[in-house]
């Protein structure tokens, strides 16, 4: 069968109303709508939508893409906010349990929870909710009383707990409270930047953790980096901006 003798579809009719078809192919479709009014009166139709769209949007078309808009801005940006959010989590398993993380160096970053680690983000993140926007009383101690704070929940959680310092990622210790979760205590140190976004830091105890690759989940504009590190699982989360 040659090109002529083609069956004419719909395809082929769309095609013909964006001017998208060939000689050839143009042709084929005239002749058909030519014998097909119905075919011919869909034609008129979008061509006359196309027409519209054209009045309507035309200029836009022919401008540059916005800056927000840009993919490579797009993606850089998101390496920038994923890198920081990796240090801030290194710097955390460096720190919050004496003698833990050395090997946190070759962990990858995976994008879902793991089944048993979905409390953990559950909890993390609805304690943040309700306690990041508090204005009088975001914490139970304040960085001012850091080293009762440390002891404290140390001694709750029955863990050698060390208070990251985040400063280097330009946090700031707002203090940190004991919280009920799933199995048993939790505690949650706050941090502030300099435009009042704050991050905190959940941390459970486990009895016969093994360290995991970092995780990333995301949920109502909320993000979370957790993992577990021996003793103890941590979720670090907040909403920054994108800088």
């Amino acid at each position: 069968m040659n090109r002529e003798q083609r069956k004419i579809t719909e395809y082929d009719l769309h095609a013909y109303a964006d001017g998208a078809l060939e000689e050839a192919a143009r042709a084929a479709v005239e002749v058909h709508i030519a014998q097909d009014p119905s075919a011919a009166e869909d034609v008129a139709r979008w061509q006359r939508q196309n027409e519209t769209l054209r009045k309507l949007y035309g200029s836009v078309a022919a401008e540059s893409v916005p800056p927000r808009l840009d993919a490579y801005r797009i993606e850089r940006e998101s390496r920038t906010k994923a890198a920081h959010w990796i240090r801030m989590a290194a710097a955390a398993v460096l720190l919050v349990a004496a003698g833990s993380g050395a090997g946190w160096y070759g962990r990858s970053v995976l994008v879902s929870p793991a089944p048993l680690q979905q409390s953990l983000v559950n909890e993390a993140m609805e304690a943040h909710r309700i306690y990041s926007s508090e204005v009088v009383h975001p914490v139970e101690v304040r960085a001012s009383e850091k080293d009762h704070l440390r002891a404290w929940l140390s001694k709750r959680l029955e863990r050698t707990l060390t208070v990251p310092d985040l400063r280097a990622e330009g946090l700031t210790l707002v203090g940190g409270r004991l919280l009920p979760a799933a199995g048993g205590p939790a505690a949650q140190f706050m941090y502030e930047d300099d435009a009042g976004h704050r991050v905190t830091l959940y941390i459970v105890p486990v009895k016969e953790g093994r360290e995991t690759s970092f995780r990333y989940a995301t949920l109502d504009r909320l993000e979370a980096f957790f993992w577990t590190d021996e003793t103890i699982s941590c979720a670090l989360v907040g909403q920054l901006p994108r800088d």
